[in-house]
């Protein structure tokens, strides 16, 4: 990577923004008191990222610090809660969005033994690392190997994915293999009673359901179908009858009982490349694809495309609340810095530089951008204008753009680089044979 003063300057400021986001039991999902001043576990995650690619010690140290704080809160049947207040210890329950809490936490476990090798810590620690696997497990309703999640249930709580999501299910499989790998690293007699998850069948289900791919020949699309009927009847009954859509250079969001969500969800998408459920074709089309509808621009990167209009079957009135939802706003195709710092790392991990480079700059330009004044840092921006919108001083933006430019800087990739170590034997195979059978390689 070029040197670049935006990028140096950006780089400077947003370890400001994490430094002032700080406290001793953890993050603040914003630098401002008017902002979310809790920490919250989804946030604490994506910020760890950038808190082990900032190399600061007082980052590390308030990342490891996070870590004990949800733990101290983590309700006896295994929830982590979705945050907790670090002046009162109040946990707010004002929204559904709690269930990736539990994903992000054993997710950074992980990263933390990993950069550390902290065994004492791991020791502390893994009985509720795998209370946190245990209750999800249990959001299986239906044993299907994959999770289901209640309306607005994740990051996304004020839109309605639901059911089997894209999101949720690829961090799943990512949780799963973080587990086991934890596991590994305790003596015998605790890792003799670990929950053990299936991560290989989590891969498979995700690619066989979601993955829609129509341009095979009939004899494979016969045998797909015969698959999907052996995980569950009512993925077949669904994928049998879906006749609007022929392919799809992305993930489908969420698929339900008889519907499914038809539009890209960015951070699933990007999620799936960097965690290996996407395979070199499939994380060739999703990227080719949000390059070609824009989904970068005017800065990386908007969460869903293309927007939910009313009207649509997807449409909630609810997304009117606050004025927050509305099409190009929010989740509804709003700007996320934090998604753009994903979509950076995802280019490099698909070694795509040049374009990566492109959109670093672009989220350099993100975040020197304010309304009460430059380098905020803000938590999204409108979809069209680009303008900012929500809080400034947002924790998580300002720690994607470090990972960012550490991944495109180093050919790093933290966290996701262990993961896809320790990919399956079998999901490997798989891939191997699928490329076999379609030379011709995904939708087209």
């Amino acid at each position: 990577m070029h040197s670049h003063a935006l990028i140096d300057e950006a780089r400077d400021r947003a370890l400001d923004v994490l430094s002032r986001c700080a406290t001793p039991l953890g993050f603040r999902a914003s630098g401002l008191a008017a902002g979310y001043p809790q920490i919250w576990a989804r946030d604490n995650g994506v910020i760890f990222l950038g808190a082990v690619a900032g190399r600061e010690p007082l980052l590390l140290a308030t990342a490891r610090a996070a870590l004990e704080t949800l733990r101290a809160h983590q309700s006896p049947r295994g929830l982590i809660p979705l945050n907790v207040n670090p002046d009162t210890g109040y946990i707010s329950t004002e929204n559904a969005g709690a269930v990736d809490a539990n994903l992000w936490y054993i997710l950074c476990h992980y990263l933390y033994f990993s950069i550390t090798s902290d065994a004492e810590f791991l020791l502390q620690s893994w009985p509720s690392i795998d209370r946190a696997l245990r209750w999800l497990e249990y959001q299986d309703m239906n044993e299907c190997g994959l999770l289901e999640i209640p309306e607005a249930g994740d990051w996304m709580d004020l839109l309605a994915v639901r059911y089997n999501t894209l999101y949720d299910n690829v961090l799943f499989y990512a949780a799963a293999l973080a587990h086991a790998a934890l596991a590994q690293a305790l003596p015998p007699a605790q890792a003799a009673h670990h929950l053990a998850i299936d991560a290989y069948g989590i891969h498979e289900r995700i690619n066989s359901l979601m993955w829609i791919d129509r341009c095979w020949v009939a004899e494979h699309f016969a045998a797909h179908l015969e698959r999907l009927k052996s995980f569950r009847l009512e993925w077949y009954m669904l994928y049998h009858n879906i006749g609007t859509i022929s392919s799809r250079p992305f993930y489908l969001p969420w698929v339900a009982f008889r519907e499914y969500g038809d539009w890209c969800d960015s951070l699933g998408n990007l999620l799936a490349i960097l965690t290996g459920v996407a395979d070199g074709h499939r994380a060739e089309h999703i990227l080719r694809y949000m390059h070609q509808v824009g989904m970068h621009e005017p800065y990386p990167t908007k969460a869903i495309h293309p927007p939910i209009y009313p009207g649509e079957s997807n449409w909630r009135e609810y997304y009117r609340s606050r004025n927050l939802n509305v099409p190009h706003q929010y989740h509804n195709g709003g700007i996320w810095p934090m998604i753009g710092g994903f979509h950076v790392a995802a280019l490099v991990r698909h070694g795509w530089h040049a374009e990566a480079e492109r959109l670093l700059l672009r989220l350099a330009a993100a975040g020197r951008q304010g309304i009460g004044g430059e380098w905020e840092f803000n938590e999204w921006m409108h979809g069209v204008t680009g303008h900012p919108m929500g809080f400034a001083q947002q924790a998580w933006s300002a720690a994607m753009f470090l990972y960012a430019e550490h991944a495109l800087r180093t050919g790093e990739l933290p966290l996701f680089a262990g993961l896809l170590a320790a990919k399956p034997a079998a999901a490997v195979a798989a891939e191997v044979n699928d490329m076999l059978i379609r030379p011709g390689g995904g939708p087209t």
